[in-house]
């Protein structure tokens, strides 16, 4: 929960007293358009007070989100549950394998690759097929033919390098592997466990999903992937509603389905309720946000706020302890957040899965110096979008294409950044280790930097933008700016 909803005016808004009602008597599913900072949580707890029904679950799409909103409903007894949808999964699985265990690390899916590759196949190829194995039970659980994991091989560079095609291992080969993996997964894996993709997987692949619930809540449905939303009405037996905000919908490129909303809209006939108006943004702030969505409505209780922008190179010594500095990409992000620290302020970058990832690369590089690590960078980036133009020949304009050059430009260039200065190659993973991180973000001893992407969600008193990362060249696009400047309650500062 935000500290803006923990402030709001408990006269009900007009927006809120409708929800309010249509939990109460209506017989139709819902949805509920909710806008950033409109008290989404606090909504649907009381929302759920009103409905009639016997046995209610709301599906929270985190642990965290779980955890808060099981605090908020304790009044309401045993009626109204909070879970993830993982959990819900992992409940399905426990009827018909009461003595399944969860496994540790990548046994799970080491198991499988083995069993489907043999030992005919290298190493760098299992690695790829079990990184398929794994989205392909989160996003294509039905999947069994060759092409329906193409996409999804693609866009989380399942891809093997030019060169293993030759010898038997390109990605039909990938492909092939993952979806006979599937198979195998079916099996009750006695020695393994199953792991957190099975939980999602297992429910769906095997048809275990069972009405349990009268009424089931989604909450940040335009975040689901089709396949938790699929877990989510598998078990209700009566009313759905949804609740998210489509304009937040920014997760495509991680498989979220990015027309969720109006999809769901449409398959379950429901009854469409806005929910716009903010108690976190301040008033400028808000008029700010309706250049991408003129529904947007502030408080009026809300403090006028301000929009301001700032030169570049004023940066360093204008940002403090507590404040936001968001990027659309996170290559700005390095330089940045290194030059707040040679200015001595504690800063982070949020992700220390990236940092794990440009580590796996410096390495897999095997710079003898700095300088020959630049230049190797510099190969490897014009050696990967080659490849990646060759694959999408024809398709250079889809999103799939866009991200991935997007992501190796990235790449190269915040390891590029972290050269800067550094005695050695040593040096730099380093200084990957310390800056990336997911300890103490948003805390107000720290200046956290962070992609739009990972500060949804999150919210600061005063917010850096990096304005020219930013775009509107998609609705995606343009939903990535609204998500960006409503991270801001009080201060938006836009850096030119």
């Amino acid at each position: 929960m935000t500290s803006s909803e923990q402030t709001i005016n408990r006269v009900w808004s007009e927006f809120q007293e409708a929800i309010f009602e249509e939990f109460a008597t209506g017989s139709k599913n819902i949805q509920v358009i909710a806008r950033a900072g409109t008290g989404k949580t606090t909504t649907i707890v009381k929302a759920v007070e009103f409905a009639p029904e016997a046995s209610i679950l709301v599906a929270a799409f985190s642990k965290s989100i779980e955890v808060e909103l099981s605090k908020r409903i304790v009044h309401l007894g045993g009626r109204v549950v909070a879970k993830t949808l993982h959990a819900i999964g992992f409940g399905c699985i426990r009827r018909f394998w009461p003595d399944i265990k969860v496994g540790q690390g990548t046994d799970r899916v080491d198991d499988l690759v083995n069993r489907a590759c043999g030992n005919s196949a290298p190493d760098t190829i299992k690695k790829l097929v079990g990184k398929l194995c794994t989205k392909a039970r989160e996003m294509a659980p039905h999947a069994t033919k060759m092409g329906e994991l193409t996409d999804i091989a693609l866009r989380f560079e399942c891809e093997p390098e030019e060169g293993w095609a030759a010898d038997g291992f390109g990605l039909d080969y990938v492909e092939e592997m993952a979806l006979k993996t599937l198979v195998l997964a079916e099996e009750k894996p006695v020695r393994t466990g199953i792991d957190f993709s099975d939980m999602i997987f297992l429910p769906v692949r095997l048809r275990w999903l069972r009405p349990m619930y009268k009424m089931v809540v989604i909450d940040e449905a335009q975040d689901m992937t089709l396949t938790q939303l699929e877990i989510a009405r598998g078990v209700c037996s009566g009313r759905v509603a949804v609740v998210g905000d489509d304009m937040q919908s920014i997760f495509q490129f991680r498989g979220a389905d990015s027309d969720s909303m109006e999809n769901l809209r449409r398959d379950l006939n429901a009854n469409v309720l806005p929910l716009k108006v903010t108690y976190r943004c301040g008033k400028a702030i808000v008029r700010e946000a309706q250049k991408w969505v003129p529904d947007f409505v502030a408080a009026d209780s809300n403090s006028e706020g301000e929009v301001i922008e700032l030169a570049e190179q004023k940066l360093t010594e204008t940002a403090g302890p507590g404040d936001f500095v968001l990027s659309r990409t996170n290559a700005p992000l390095v330089s940045i957040a290194m030059s707040l620290l040679r200015a001595g302020k504690r800063t982070r970058v949020a992700g220390r899965d990236i940092g794990k990832g440009m580590i796996s690369l410096v390495r897999k590089l095997k710079g003898r110096s700095v300088p020959d690590l630049l230049a190797k960078i510099g190969t490897w980036e014009e050696r990967e979008q080659v490849r990646l133009e060759k694959r999408f020949a024809g398709k250079l304009d889809s999103p799939t294409f866009v991200a991935r050059a997007e992501a190796i430009r990235d790449q190269a260039a915040m390891i590029t950044s972290l050269t800067d200065g550094a005695k050695n190659v040593d040096e730099v993973t380093v200084r990957i280790e310390a800056l990336f991180t997911d300890d103490g973000l948003g805390q107000a001893g720290v200046i956290t930097c962070s992609s739009v992407h990972r500060a949804k969600g999150l919210e600061a008193n005063r917010v850096f933008v990096v304005a020219k990362t930013l775009r509107e060249t998609t609705q995606e696009e343009k939903n990535i700016c609204y998500v960006a400047v409503t991270r801001a309650k009080q201060t938006l500062v836009y850096v030119r």
